[in-house]
């Protein structure tokens, strides 16, 4: 196993370390367990468990017939509790035992965490156990017999006194020279015997971003029947993509096809940016940006922006709400330590951080520490993820985000202008009126009126009134529910313009409604971003609207 937990830690064993502390996901805890075993049997130690669901101390056995399996150790005898230390009080039998063998220690990461809660039975408990763990690490002995306790759990947030005496491993998320090694050791009960090396690689390819564990159940709940190795792959990312969510309580969706109208500005960059990905750009030293800020009122379509480009680089993408790590409250480093880990994993992804600015609105402690935790990861990755960000007021952001080197492009995503409109209102009307798909429905008088009346509408409320008139024109058509015809035949819904401007006056526009706040928010884009749009240049263009018109 080539990764660097998997090297260093029977480094650290036969060393003599007496102390070392692992943090690995619950799910790889039999793997780690057959690992660690695997290590005391090469070294000629014995091995042993403890946590706190038995209670006692079993030692630990691995074997390919048996896989792993436990005995009871005699020498260690439980006690009843008296008091909450009691219940550790293995930390004191083995600083005093004079055997050897490695001692697995399980349930102690939350009690050597850096951000104890001050409840005194609980800081108490805490300072207990770090002072019998520090006692343990003084006694080390590069001499036989070996005696070692690693502390395993998942998520560790090491205590800087612990972390300035004992030795930390991280077990990070596998590449796909670990996960192909871990599909040969098991492929001969999981894939058919058929596949040529290329097809297993493209498998453990397409579980980049799980943990080997996983990856592997993954595989197993999969029928195959006789699927080739791409149709496998799908399958796998599916079970990925419905296991990340779930894991990191985000939203991670393969490359989408979705439409876009206007911004063609910012298109082309997105465009530009899918060269950078290229070997041959690597080879002149080019990378892709680091982080891409698009500013703008609410409804302009920046979250359809970060699904396009996306869509055009080819890549997964990535959506979270920025605001909900504030809610995490100690947890949100954490959480978005493992998600920046899982984005440098994938390497080649969108990761896409809605309402980032909401997030800073507090201007707390937390947001601080958040902001300077991403500024770092930005600052020193060499992964090829795509950070982008929308942000409705700027004057919310830290200076230091909107510098070059973290967000390198700052776009504007602004009021649509009338070729905007005419497309987006093409584009939605397509998924109702089969005549945007065929041709132009309507006259350019009637686009001209219908446009006029939209102005200062986003993308999000033409869509509204777009859906609104379908459902009219609908009800309309049928006062009372009909059998859908057996041959499929239904007879075409015709949206009119008299409809969309009915359903538009019936909606008060956010740019109306708010328009100091709006044009606050545009004001302040223009001073410090880049036009997302080109100048309208279209027949419904300002100069071509005849304004005392109807």
């Amino acid at each position: 196993m080539p990764s660097y937990f998997f090297e260093k830690l029977p480094k650290l064993i036969k060393e003599g370390e007496p102390v070392i502390i692992c943090e690995s996901p619950l799910q790889e805890r039999y793997r780690i367990l057959r690992y660690i075993c695997q290590c005391c049997s090469n070294l000629g130690t014995k091995c042993y468990l403890w946590n706190l669901g038995q209670e006692i101390i079993k030692e630990v056995e691995y074997s390919n017939n048996r896989g792993v399996s436990f005995q009871d150790f005699e020498g260690y005898i439980s006690t009843p509790v008296q008091e909450l230390k009691d219940y550790f009080r293995i930390l004191k039998f083995w600083d005093n035992y004079q055997g050897g063998g490695v001692l697995i220690i399980e349930n102690l990461h939350p009690l050597i965490s850096a951000n104890i809660p001050q409840e005194t039975q609980f800081f108490l408990l805490s300072e207990w156990v770090k002072s019998n763990l520090l006692n343990l690490s003084f006694t080390k002995c590069a001499s036989a017999p070996i005696k070692c306790a690693i502390v395993l759990g998942s998520q560790v947030d090491l205590h800087p006194e612990l972390a300035a005496q004992v030795p930390l491993l991280t077990q990070e998320l596998p590449d796909t020279s670990e996960i192909l090694i871990a599909l040969n050791e098991e492929a001969e009960e999981i894939l058919p015997p058929k596949f040529s090396e290329m097809d297993t690689l493209c498998i453990a390819h397409s579980g980049v971003g799980l943990y080997v564990s996983d990856f592997i159940k993954g595989l197993k709940s999969i029928n195959f029947h006789d699927d080739s190795s791409e149709e496998i792959a799908k399958k796998l990312l599916q079970y990925k993509i419905n296991l990340l969510n779930k894991l990191y309580e985000i939203e991670f969706i393969p490359p989408p096809s979705v439409p876009l109208g206007g911004l063609e500005l910012m298109q082309e960059a997105f465009k530009k940016f899918k060269r950078l990905f290229s070997p041959l750009a690597k080879a002149y030293k080019l990378r892709v940006p680091k982080g891409i800020m698009l500013v703008g009122p609410p409804g302009t379509g920046k979250s359809h922006s970060a699904k396009v480009c996306s869509q055009i680089l080819g890549v997964p993408l990535i959506l979270v709400d920025w605001g909900n790590f504030r809610s995490y409250g100690n947890e949100a480093e954490t959480r978005l330590k493992k998600l920046l880990k899982l984005a440098d994993r994938l390497n080649e992804v969108v990761i896409y951080f809605d309402d980032f600015d909401k997030g800073f609105a507090g201007d707390d402690d937390l947001a601080r520490r958040l902001a300077g935790q991403l500024l770092t990861w930005m600052q020193e990755r060499t992964s090829d993820v795509i950070v982008i960000a929308s942000v409705n007021r700027m004057e919310w952001l830290p200076p230091e985000l909107t510098r070059a080197g973290r967000f390198d492009y700052l776009y504007k995503v602004d009021l649509p202008n009338y070729g905007e409109r005419h497309s987006i209102f093409k584009l939605h009307g397509s998924r109702f009126d089969e005549r945007f798909c065929s041709g132009d429905p309507y006259t350019q008088e009637e686009w001209r009126r219908l446009l006029k009346e939209t102005n200062r509408c986003v993308g999000a409320e033409i869509q509204t009134i777009i859906e609104r008139a379908a459902a009219t024109t609908f009800c309309q058509m049928f006062p009372q529910d009909i059998t859908v015809p057996t041959d499929g035949e239904l007879p075409p819904l015709e949206i009119s313009v008299a409809t969309l401007l009915e359903e538009r006056r019936q909606i008060n526009p956010l740019a109306i409604r708010e328009a100091d706040r709006v044009e606050s928010m545009r004001n302040k884009a223009d001073l410090q971003a880049l036009p997302s749009s080109k100048k309208d240049d279209s027949i419904y263009a300002i100069a071509h609207v005849d304004i005392f018109g109807d």
